[in-house]
């Protein structure tokens, strides 16, 4: 072995060797319609040729200079990224995991208290800090670092019995990703941030996934009229280059010292060429509107028998089947289409990039009625 593999079983077994667009290539040439986005990530698609024009120009330019002098394109970046977002300060990190660790080190420091309370089945990365506020993989790592509680994703009354004056934060994801693209009950948001900043606790919004665009605006949280104090943008928002970033409001931006967070590759030139190119194109092209279209149209053309429920905002869907989603997911890469699963073992998770023509929508619906119809007669 060569490569550490550390997805297990969830590894494909397919070598993809190109791409464009919403369209892949394996190894065998065999083509495959790009419903996964790799975990999320490119909502541009593959091979956007003004993004890989921006990254070509930059590599030329000035490949790598790290934070301790001002680069151009970074600034640039940055009051981008505040401007798509409505975030006042960005942080330039390499990766959702590293973003959270920063968001949980400013609440800790800016309210100067240590508990922190997140959600059941959420998700906020596998670094040992992220690892203390995502409940399913922590115990596999312990001792965890910090002191943290779990309660119910979208149940207000089970936080409120945990919110008092030790909590410095709540962190939550707006809709849930991987346990399923479930969204909260309605103003529970919102709620969540009042009853926070009752007792002086902040909200931490994780928009690794949900961010950039995924569901039809900038932020999921801008679907329930929030702004977070903190916010972690990633995947995305370099549409596949490597790079995260931390959103902060102006005031906790104050209370980070120099040299208190750093990353040698956070925010390098040829990252922040990925994000500006990156949300140029969005703009340029409408993606957030794209990516509504889609959601009407999955929501529309895949509520087909077998499917109990259309869930979720903009390219971000999940159906939820009638039957278990694993065997689903292998026969629909069988017949070209990649789709990932969730930690709901019947929900199928769908992130296709915005660009994805509307006809493979509806080769997606016959694929999936006729896999699902199969099951269906073999149980029979």
């Amino acid at each position: 072995m060569t490569l550490l593999d550390t997805n297990g079983s969830a590894q494909l077994p397919i070598t993809i060797v190109s791409g464009e667009g919403a369209l892949l290539w394996d190894a065998g040439g065999r083509t495959y319609w790009d419903f996964y986005g790799g975990h999320a990530v490119t909502l541009l698609g593959q091979g956007h040729p003004e993004w890989v024009d921006a990254i070509t120009r930059q590599a030329r330019q000035l490949s790598f200079f790290t934070s301790i002098a001002d680069v151009p394109v970074r600034t640039r970046a940055a009051k981008a990224l505040c401007d798509f977002t409505g975030m006042d300060v960005a942080w330039f990190v390499n990766s959702g995991a590293e973003a959270v660790e920063g968001a949980l080190k400013v609440a800790r420091k800016a309210t100067g208290r240590t508990k922190i309370i997140a959600m059941k089945y959420g998700f906020h990365g596998r670094t040992m800090g992220a690892l203390g506020v995502t409940e399913k993989y922590r115990g596999q790592h312990a001792p965890i670092h910090g002191d943290t509680v779990f309660v119910p994703f979208g149940d207000l009354e089970a936080l409120e019995a945990e919110l008092d004056e030790t909590v410095a934060a709540v962190i939550t994801e707006p809709i849930q990703g991987i346990a399923g693209i479930i969204e909260p009950p309605s103003g529970w948001l919102h709620a969540v941030q009042e009853r926070a900043h009752a007792v002086g606790a902040l909200l931490i919004a994780d928009e690794v996934q949900s961010g950039m665009g995924r569901t039809g605006r900038p932020l999921a949280c801008h679907h329930f009229g929030v702004r977070p104090d903190i916010c972690t943008v990633g995947k995305g928002l370099g549409n596949g280059f490597p790079v995260a970033a931390l959103l902060l409001d102006s005031r906790l931006a104050d209370t980070v010292s120099p040299g208190e967070h750093g990353t040698t590759f956070g925010g390098g030139p040829m990252a922040c060429a990925a994000v500006e190119s990156t949300l140029a194109v969005m703009a340029k092209e409408d993606l957030l509107a794209k990516a509504r279209n889609l959601e009407a149209a999955m929501k529309s053309r895949l509520a087909i028998a077998g499917v109990r429920e259309v869930r979720g905002r903009g390219a971000w869907i999940g159906l939820v089947l009638d039957q278990k989603a694993g065997p689903v997911k292998e026969a629909l890469m069988q017949r070209g289409f990649l789709v990932g699963t969730a930690t709901d073992p019947h929900v199928l998770r769908l992130a296709p990039p915005a660009v994805l023509p509307r006809c493979a929508i509806d080769l997606l619906a016959e694929a999936l009625d006729d896999v699902l119809a199969a099951a269906r007669s073999e149980v029979a």
